[in-house]
């Protein structure tokens, strides 16, 4: 591990190429942004958001202290920078009214659990993250990139359910989303073998009906589309509504193997 120095001159020079970069493909960041560690997180990191307004606030990016060796340190930091750049532009997806609304409304309509409405919400991670690593995808597109990109989101796949239908349904998501981000750009067949081996162990614990709505879950990652308010307070009702076929079966998981 580099020394608090060292690393925090690392850290900096990183997070100061990652903005280059963004800005070099016509992503200006308008906030300042600094990074800092936290060596207690047992995750990769996450963004801090003081202010939602152009020239007005700071944003923080947390790294755990191991990310540090990561490969990945980089695709993170685009990640969290693009996550603040659509915060900035007041993207209907980082909007947190507009996220509860359709959120809050699915919830009651259904009459969902405390884990369920929590299901429901780790999914929209998914979704908000297939939109901010569009950018993250366009500018690590050399071959190293996208090997460690593929490599990330193999380590994403489970194969076997709990029998447990909440836990089951984040689970059936993180498939659908690892696997959608990589069809999403085109760079899924290099590892589409040990992909569909591991989803489909997976799925064949349930019946055809769950096969093909994941299938549909998966297809709408793929082809998402962002464009004004209106229409993305739709598509996120048609999203939710996707999972809830996730999350309420027909019939759940026949056997555990």
């Amino acid at each position: 591990m580099l020394e608090s120095k060292r690393q925090d001159e690392f850290l900096n020079q990183s997070l100061a190429l990652a903005v280059k970069n963004m800005r070099n493909a016509g992503y200006e960041l308008h906030n300042d942004v600094i990074i800092e560690i936290d060596p207690n997180l047992q995750y990769m990191g996450y963004v801090k958001i003081e202010s939602r307004s152009l020239n007005e606030g700071l944003s923080s990016i947390v790294v755990a202290d191991w990310a540090l060796d990561s490969d990945m340190l980089h695709g993170f930091i685009l990640h969290e920078l693009s996550h603040i750049y659509y915060t900035e532009i007041n993207s209907p997806s980082h909007q947190t009214d507009v996220i509860d609304e359709v959120l809050n409304l699915i919830i009651e309509n259904e009459g969902l659990s405390n884990l369920e409405s929590r299901s429901l919400n780790e999914g929209f991670n998914h979704l908000q993250n297939i939109i901010v690593d569009d950018i993250v995808f366009q500018l690590m597109n050399n071959t190293r990139d996208i090997k460690l990109i593929q490599e990330f989101f193999l380590t994403w796949m489970s194969d076997q359910p709990t029998g447990n239908n909440v836990l089951d349904t984040s689970l059936l998501a993180r498939n659908a989303f690892a696997r959608a981000s990589l069809k999403r750009h085109n760079i899924f067949h290099e590892v589409s073998d040990q992909m569909n081996i591991k989803n489909e162990r997976f799925l064949s614990f349930y019946e055809h009906s769950n096969k093909q709505s994941f299938e549909i879950f998966e297809d709408f990652l793929v082809n998402f589309n962002l464009n004004d308010m209106d229409d993305f307070s739709t598509k996120l009702l048609e999203y939710f509504e996707l999972m809830i076929t996730l999350l309420r079966p027909d019939k759940s998981v026949e056997t555990l193997k």
